[in-house]
């Protein structure tokens, strides 16, 4: 399996954080929840927030039904998978939650997609990130991407993703993102592997800058609304930026959930209900530089946050947003993992 390695070391950090007398051990992508907001709720509630990092859905799926998960409380994921896993009693429904007035401030376009397992944390688009200083003139459609520059050649980084990797190839022949139709998903599969050859690497990018001694050779990569803000700090740079593509994109949104076998669940709904209280979610959210799914916090953030597009996209830059199908197919999802893992295994074996 790829990434066999990654997933181990995240096992072995579970272990670890797991010997504290109070502990939450929440999954999570790195750099998604602020230090501020740990270190606070550590001093309000003596509680330590053990993280464990994955670096993309596949890993996180494997520490999720592993025997590990028993050490798991909380899990940040997306509305698809919270929805398929919590029908199968996986995750606490809400219907129990307790002592989480906080909730209220959810927007409710993200709780309803959320569902009934789990609680909106943050949201935002899928684009590109690019170094300034490296891919000159900026990005501004897929095809920059897809159709990249001779100059471009190993300086692209992609992700393993079952949608996100195939996105921008079916954006540009105005095909549903999630299409099911085998004979365009075999074209696509077919033009992405002639990409291979300008691919640095399929990990996310922030989890690339932080270990790869090949970091400053990415120069354009997919990936999501506030990774240019963590991306200039791994680099100790502001030379990353973030943009959508004129043609349109995705708009994501992330979840919290508690598992139903979790032996502090009293404790992650406390920890749920602090992250939702209107200052502390817009702070998090400031300091992050993605968008809070919590209305009650938006007020309260900076101007030029709620003035940036590509954070808070409005009118017509919205229209062209879509939002990920919740209905996605077991049959449609496994056809996408085996091509974009061949992907992976072809650009590992160049």
């Amino acid at each position: 399996m790829q990434h066999s390695g990654f997933a181990l070391c995240l096992l072995l950090a579970l272990g670890t954080g797991a010997s504290h007398a109070q502990t939450l051990n929440l999954l999570t992508w790195e750099a998604y929840f602020s230090d501020e907001a740990i270190a606070q709720w550590e001093a309000q509630s003596g509680v330590h927030i053990n993280q464990i990092f994955f670096d993309k859905d596949e890993v996180r799926n494997t520490i999720l039904f592993s025997s590990e998960s028993t050490r798991i409380d909380l899990v940040v994921l997306d509305p698809t998978t919270a929805s398929v896993i919590g029908e199968r009693d996986f995750f606490v429904p809400l219907s129990q939650y307790r002592n989480t007035p906080n909730l209220v401030n959810a927007d409710p376009v993200w709780a309803q997609r959320c569902g009934n397992f789990s609680v909106p944390y943050m949201w935002g688009s899928l684009g590109l990130v690019y170094r300034r200083d490296k891919v000159i003139p900026a990005p501004h459609s897929w095809n920059d991407l897809m159709h990249p520059k001779p100059a471009m050649q190993g300086h692209i980084g992609l992700v393993e993703n079952y949608v996100d990797t195939l996105a921008p190839a079916l954006i540009l022949r105005d095909a549903p993102v999630t299409t099911d139709d085998e004979l365009i998903l075999r074209e696509v599969f077919e033009q992405m592997q002639t990409l291979i050859p300008w691919v640095l690497t399929f990990d996310y990018s922030i989890s690339f800058l932080n270990n790869s001694p090949d970091a400053d050779q990415l120069y354009l990569a997919l990936a999501y609304s506030g990774d240019q803000k963590q991306l200039n700090a791994l680099s100790g740079t502001d030379n990353w930026a973030y943009v959508i593509p004129d043609e349109g994109s995705m708009l994501w949104g992330e979840c919290l959930a508690i598992l139903a076998q979790s032996s502090n669940k009293s404790l992650a709904m406390d920890f749920i209900n602090f992250m939702n209280i209107p200052e502390v979610a817009a702070r998090n959210s400031e300091i992050l530089g993605i968008t809070t799914a919590n209305k009650a916090a938006l007020p309260l953030l900076s101007e030029e946050l709620r003035a940036d597009p590509n954070l808070f996209p409005q009118g017509e830059y919205l229209h062209r947003l879509q939002h990920y199908d919740l209905n996605i197919s077991i049959k449609n999802i496994m056809l996408r993992d085996r091509i974009t893992s061949t992907l992976v295994e072809l650009h590992d074996s160049q």
